[in-house]
């Protein structure tokens, strides 16, 4: 029974008939912005969003209908909820903290489903994703409001016990707030498909009946965001780490997408929405080092599953049936590793054994080399073939890079069309027969696509030298020199390699450029412009 529940004034009849609205197919931006004009507050925030670096206009916006036109009905819907949950839970309490932690979590999912949500295409999607996730939480919001002793000693208790939040609900209360999120939003009239996606958190058989398959995709990004909020707001890393990846392992998307990209995507929103929402976004390392700290709390449960003594500690979302966790482990540490779609190494594990390989060759006085490798018109790639084709030439660009590397060489992608490459015995000399071998072998390779033959050539950067510093400042000082040399590859045309080198006495050396444009071909290949 939640009916001491549903009296709770958590959200404005102003948020409630905007979102309303939006899912209304008949109904008119008039009709929108005659609601949302009977919230003065919300009208400037409105106004004020419109003007901002993320939604800006060439020219100032001064009114209403024309903010509600730029913006479109879904993000102005999800603009009007987001003011007014975020107004409702910053009001004066001694509860205030929690309030502001459950509106971060809130905003950070809702950022997670609307980042995943672009992937389909759909605005109208995005916005449902968007509202249904920053709604997902409105049942901690109540019973912050309704039983704020009693909510926070179960809020307490979830943390100090290391479990998650929707067991010491059921055990407290006979149900999560996720439940009773879904029967609020259903007294609201929000769409069933909705609030039953937010249901699915904590009910898994939502997924099983016949009428909710339909909306599998909503439920899909709503699991995702809920794991990625998990991760960076909760306090079992572990859980929500192992959680996201199952997810993301689910969701059909139109080319390859991880946790860590995922996780920057949202980090990179939140500091553009941070002023326009009045918030401080969480002080987010980078996406490498959550899942890192993730992982590392997942093998310190491996390691306690194995101990008689200990095993009560391990959260049971994580055990086996046996009681084990190791498989799950070196599975999970096997995915975080490597990049999803091509293979090779994904960039937080690049720069793991880059770091390891910089200490190992300060002990060796030995040269660490560096290569940069990014294709040429990957974007032309794209935009001619569609990105299905530019996800086949990205594989045969990494088996190419695998075949052609040295076993004790390591191969990653370092995002987007970027790969590096960590060398072994590096040298000025080395680095140009190896820079030639890369790009001759990556022109040679043949992606083959619906039929069609699509030309490939990459600009890469080289550099190498002896450890010297910080093994911090170094491996970004090579970096940097690798990555601005692929740049200078780029502005000498493309297609060829330049090498720099690094060392105590001459930090910089002057490029010594080995630009080793094709002659047998066309060059840029037919049908990709020179830029």
């Amino acid at each position: 029974d939640f009916s001491k529940y549903s009296r709770l004034p958590s959200l404005p009849t102003v948020a409630i008939e905007a979102v309303k609205l939006f899912h209304d197919p008949n109904s008119s931006n008039e009709e929108l912005v005659a609601v949302i004009r009977n919230d003065p507050a919300i009208v400037v925030r409105l106004l004020k969003a419109a003007n901002s670096a993320r939604y800006g206009s060439r020219s100032e916006v001064t009114d209403l209908k024309r903010a509600v036109t730029m913006l479109g009905r879904a993000t102005t819907a999800s603009l009007v909820l987001s003011f007014s949950l975020a107004r409702q839970s910053m009001e004066s309490s001694d509860y205030l903290e929690y309030f502001r932690r459950f509106w971060l979590r809130s905003f950070v999912q809702a950022t997670a489903a609307e980042v995943l949500a672009s992937k389909f295409g759909s605005p109208a999607f995005r916005g449902e994703c968007y509202t249904t996730n920053l709604l997902s939480g409105l049942g901690k919001l109540a019973l912050l409001r309704a039983e704020p002793e009693k909510y926070v000693q179960i809020l307490k208790s979830a943390a100090s016990k290391n479990a998650p939040l929707s067991r010491i609900e059921k055990e407290a209360l006979g149900f999560t707030h996720c439940t009773l999120a879904s029967a609020l939003l259903k007294q609201m009239g929000l769409p069933e498909r909705c609030h039953n996606a937010i249901r699915a958190l904590s009910d898994p058989e939502v997924m099983d009946s016949e009428a909710d398959r339909e909306i599998s995709p909503l439920i899909q990004v709503t699991r995702i965001a809920d794991a990625t909020a998990s991760l960076i707001c909760d306090e079992i890393p572990a859980v929500a780490v192992f959680a996201l990846r199952e997810a993301i392992e689910e969701i059909e998307l139109t080319h390859g997408f991880s946790a860590e990209e995922l996780i920057d995507q949202v980090k990179d929103r939140l500091d553009a929405s941070s002023e326009m929402f009045d918030i401080d976004p969480p002080k987010m390392p980078a996406a490498g080092d959550v899942l890192q700290d993730a992982l590392d709390q997942l093998s310190r449960y491996a390691m306690m599953a194995n101990d008689e003594l200990q095993n009560d500690a391990v959260p049971a979302e994580l055990l086996e049936e046996n009681g084990r966790l190791k498989r799950r482990v070196e599975d999970l540490l096997q995915v975080s590793r490597f990049d999803a779609l091509t293979g090779v190494c994904n960039r937080a594990f690049f720069m793991q054994r880059l770091h390891e390989q910089i200490s190992l060759h300060r002990v060796r006085n030995q040269p660490v080399g560096i290569a940069v490798i990014d294709v040429d018109h990957f974007k032309k790639v794209n935009d001619s073939f569609g990105h299905q084709a530019g996800d086949a030439a990205l594989k045969v660009i990494a088996e190419t890079l695998k075949t052609t590397m040295r076993e004790t060489d390591v191969v990653g992608r370092y995002g987007g069309e970027e790969f590096v490459v960590l060398l072994e015995d590096a040298s000025p000399e080395g680095l140009k027969i190896v820079g030639e071998k890369i790009r001759s072998r990556i022109e040679e390779s043949i992606v083959r696509f619906e039929g069609k033959e699509i030309p490939v050539t990459a600009s890469i950067g080289l550099a190498e030298g002896i450890v010297h510093g910080s093994d911090e400042e170094f491996g970004a000082q090579l970096f940097a020199l690798a990555d601005a040399a692929m740049y200078r590859a780029k502005k000498s045309g493309r297609n060829c390699c330049v090498v720099e080198t690094t060392s105590p006495e001459h930090p910089v050396s002057p490029a010594r450029e080995l630009c080793l444009a094709a002659t047998s071909s066309e060059y840029p290949p037919s049908g990709l412009s020179s830029v």
